[in-house]
């Protein structure tokens, strides 16, 4: 027995011993990174990049001569004229030469907007005893938005400060129904891919939830298979994109929803970008029918309303009651909310309506189709430069490339050199156009430069901004550029 009982032993040994060495093989990248950084020379060159990136950041960003500084409340108010004055030597004259940001400067938007931001400036919904009309505004936007996906009758929603909101509030919502239903208190899991936004991380940072990544298929879209593989009794909700913000790319929403239903896990699609553009083509469109629980969206995206302006739509009730704050026995009275903020921005509800109602199904059908026309046209231009490449087939609104030839930051200046902001995508290293009406007439120049600098020498420019991604890319040691971004941010208040 002790001989057996030794043999098992040896065996249990070497295994680990074979385990322990593949993942210190695996990461031996990271384990010598590791050991430079410890070293005089290596903490000496990581300051030296770290400080090159701000300083080129800064410089580029935010090295701007301010006429005047206000650091304190002056003991008088100003006049109106004065503060008009002010704002208009501040405010930034942009091209349309931008990538998203943008998305409709009609003056008519403008006009509806400020007539009714100005009617709820200072309203509350949150008191629906003082604005039933705001009440009345919203069940109306979420009932001419949901019609679009094809929301049931006895579903619902409401409107958020925005798609982060929304996707807070979605999990928020999933993670209680979880915990209702199940006997474990385990840390529960939420299931996307990489390309899904960066929302879903901070939901789970604030919720403690565990994220699990499903593999991208070769067309950088959720791999099915995988999807299968990551779903456990954990699971208390699988997000998919429709598009992508990176890409602009959908994931096979239908496959998603029958696995989903299979494994009675619920499916949360988020819609923010590209909902206002997918429900117009047939072929590109999500449906609730499609075993899909919620829906996020914005309106202020390519709805035309306001910032400041989502949609968290639900299949029905049952889940979307976990959404709401209520406390029953607070001294200040029974307090209620379906949204993280207490009081919401009436104004916010109000021109939302206005736009929606003014613009018109016509309208967002006739834009949507154009944006849709220009997509294509320009993922078939670039490919057919081969020096360049889209990273898959995008359809909607949003077109990533890159090259194995020129870097990114040599293509960036070119882009720079002609008046364009594109914004730069990383883990693959790329750029991404997002196409509206803002800059749709001028998206023929992105061709025009790309094959301008197939005529350039080939340099590495990959500086500043650049170098920060190309460090994020190469570095295993995270903690450097999240020490650099958080100098970013500071940046930002201490102008």
């Amino acid at each position: 027995m002790d001989i057996v009982r030794y043999i098992k032993n040896k065996k249990l040994l070497l295994f680990f011993f074979v385990v322990s060495f593949y993942k210190l093989y695996k990461n031996k990248t990271q384990i010598l990174f590791f050991i430079y950084k410890l070293t005089k020379k290596g903490k000496k060159h990581i300051k030296e990049k770290q400080s090159k990136a701000l300083t080129t950041i800064k410089k580029k960003v935010f090295d701007k001569k301010w006429q005047h500084n206000f650091n304190n409340l002056s003991s008088e108010g100003k006049n109106i004229d004065f503060i008009k004055d002010i704002v208009h030597k501040r405010k930034q004259t942009l091209n349309h030469k931008i990538s998203g940001t943008l998305y409709n400067n009609e003056m008519m938007n403008k006009t509806i907007a400020n007539y009714m931001y100005d009617l709820y400036m200072y309203s509350n919904p949150l008191h629906s005893d003082l604005y039933p009309e705001l009440n009345k505004m919203e069940s109306e936007i979420v009932k001419m938005v949901g019609k679009l996906f094809d929301l049931p009758t006895n579903g619902g929603g409401n409107l958020t400060t925005g798609g982060t909101e929304s996707t807070i509030l979605a999990i928020k919502a999933y993670k209680k129904y979880k915990l209702s239903n199940t006997l474990f208190s385990r840390q529960l899991e939420v299931i996307t891919t990489k390309t899904g936004h960066a929302a879903i991380n901070k939901a789970c940072e604030l919720l403690d939830l565990k994220l699990i990544y499903v593999k991208l298929n070769k067309e950088y879209v959720m791999d099915i298979n995988d999807l299968k593989s990551k779903i456990t009794s954990r699971t208390c909700v699988v997000i998919a994109s429709s598009p992508c913000y990176p890409y602009g790319l959908i994931d096979p929403i239908t496959e998603i929803g029958n696995i989903c239903k299979q494994n009675n896990v619920p499916l949360h699609v988020d819609a923010c970008l590209g909902g206002f553009i997918t429900q117009f083509n047939d072929s590109l469109k999500i449906s609730f029918n499609d075993n899909i629980n919620s829906i996020s969206v914005d309106p202020h995206k390519f709805g035309y309303a306001p910032k400041g302006s989502s949609l968290l739509l639900w299949k029905n009730n049952t889940i979307r009651h976990k959404q709401y704050f209520i406390v029953e026995k607070w001294t200040g009275g029974i307090y209620a909310s379906p949204s993280l903020p207490g009081s919401r921005a009436g104004g916010q509800i109000a021109t939302t309506w206005g736009i929606l109602m003014y613009n018109g199904l016509n309208y967002y059908k006739n834009i949507a189709n154009k944006i849709m026309i220009v997509t294509r046209k320009l993922v078939k231009q670039i490919n057919s430069l081969q020096t360049f490449k889209v990273i898959g087939n995008p359809m909607v609104n949003v077109v990533a490339f890159n090259s194995d030839i020129y870097s990114l930051g040599q293509i960036i200046e070119m882009f720079q050199k002609n008046g364009w902001n594109l914004n730069i995508m990383q883990n693959p290293l790329c750029l991404h156009i997002c196409i509206t009406p803002y800059n749709i007439d001028k998206i023929g120049d992105i061709v025009n430069i790309l094959k301008i600098i197939t005529t350039k020498k080939v340099e590495d420019k990959d500086e500043g901004l650049i170098s920060i991604y190309g460090m994020a890319e190469k570095i295993p040691d995270k903690k450097i550029i999240h020490e650099i971004i958080e100098q970013y941010l500071d940046l930002t208040t201490n102008l």
